[in-house]
């Protein structure tokens, strides 16, 4: 891998999403340049929690000729931007997610997840990268895996999609209840709660978290949270 990639590295960039499972959900347009939007290149998994048999594997084909950066300065690699590789629609149940991908090749990951929150990934084990969700949401997913020939020429890889891990692989892949890197959607202060000094949005936890956090409050207490997010004082789910 390059010097300067970032290792085992996940980052968050919190978005709306109606979770839905069995068909895509309808997650914003964000300010980066990968059109999640449009049909997978090679294939979409429906699975629900206990799926078998597990892991589900899929060959693909990675890279492309845009820079994975394009979502945050912490992404490495490029990926194909006119499309994911592969949709998973996951209906979530006890388990936890992880998405990971093996190739000859170093290669690196990109997904948006049922939340609408991006995660990046490079080198969770050896040259391969993976992500690891302990609580993943119900909905769509939308993966790219990429490689480090931003010339286009794509390398052969295969994805992996397992709800069976040991403590010490999803430790590798850091796995994670919070996240670090990229820039969060704060929304705005349309919440009747907003500026009472508590975060009224369901998205994050700790000391600073409102109790009884409503649906209908999801990105509209931006000023209370963000305050309260630099402070130390709560993090994303």
């Amino acid at each position: 891998m390059p010097p300067f990639a970032r290792t085992s590295l996940i980052l968050a960039l919190p978005l709306l999403t109606t979770a839905c499972a069995g068909m895509s959900t309808s997650k914003p347009a964000v300010a980066q340049q990968l059109d999640w939007t449009a049909a997978p290149v090679y294939s979409t998994l429906t699975l629900s929690a206990g799926f078998q048999p597990d892991p589900q594997i899929l060959d693909v084909m990675a890279g492309g000729n845009t820079r994975a950066s394009v979502v945050s300065a912490d992404c490495a690699g490029f990926v194909n931007a006119e499309a994911p590789d592969v949709d998973i629609n996951y209906t979530a149940g006890s388990y936890p997610l992880k998405i990971a991908a093996t190739s000859a090749s170093d290669t690196t990951l990109v997904v948006y997840d049922a939340s609408g929150i991006w995660h990046c990934s490079d080198d969770a084990d050896g040259t391969d990268p993976a992500v690891v969700l302990t609580s993943p949401p119900s909905g769509n997913y939308n993966v790219w895996v990429g490689s480090y020939d931003g010339s286009g020429q794509l390398a052969p890889a295969t994805l992996v999609v397992s709800e069976s891990l040991s403590t010490s692989s999803a430790a590798s892949a850091g796995a994670s209840s919070s996240y670090v890197g990229g820039e969060i959607e704060w929304g705005d202060d349309g919440s009747q709660w907003s500026h009472d000094g508590e975060c009224d949005d369901p998205r994050f936890a700790g000391p600073g978290v409102a109790s009884g956090n409503i649906e209908a409050d999801r990105f509209h207490d931006a000023s209370d949270c963000r305050s309260l997010y630099e402070q130390g004082r709560l993090y994303l789910r």
